[in-house]
């Protein structure tokens, strides 16, 4: 596949993923609402927490894979082995914080984080059924 048609697949791969915000506006609500209706107020920024860490950490995939694209395959490797080791150091710090303040914390920032990246790659899998149709 040429460098040009990477791009622009990754581009469109990213254009689907802006677009279905909606997926992930439903997916905060219904954890905010599950945790308010059980009387775990205090979660919900919990929830917002790893909302959040899975959007910075599809954010830097992104761009480490636009990044790889427009590379020579050796420095591709680099920059994606660069990227997976920042990224997954990103979790474990945001993670070990929330376990040093209590464990329904933790408990709350890593299901989050595990729902939305579900959401996230379902989107990545819609996008690509788009793409082929």
């Amino acid at each position: 596949m040429p460098i040009a048609s990477k791009c622009d697949y990754m581009r469109q791969v990213l254009s689907t993923f802006k677009e279905s915000w909606k997926i992930f506006l439903a997916v905060a609500a219904v954890l905010s609402l599950q945790l308010i209706s059980a009387g775990q107020l205090k979660l919900c920024g919990a929830v917002l927490t790893g909302a959040l860490l899975n959007f910075f950490y599809f954010l830097s995939t992104a761009a480490r894979l636009e990044a790889a694209a427009n590379s020579p395959a050796a420095q591709a490797k680099k920059i994606m082995l660069i990227g997976l080791l920042l990224r997954l150091g990103m979790v474990f710090v945001i993670l070990a914080v929330a376990v040093h303040i209590s464990t329904e914390l933790f408990l709350a920032t890593a299901v989050s984080f595990g729902v939305f990246y579900a959401t996230s790659l379902v989107v990545l899998a819609r996008s690509e059924v788009k793409r082929k149709f």
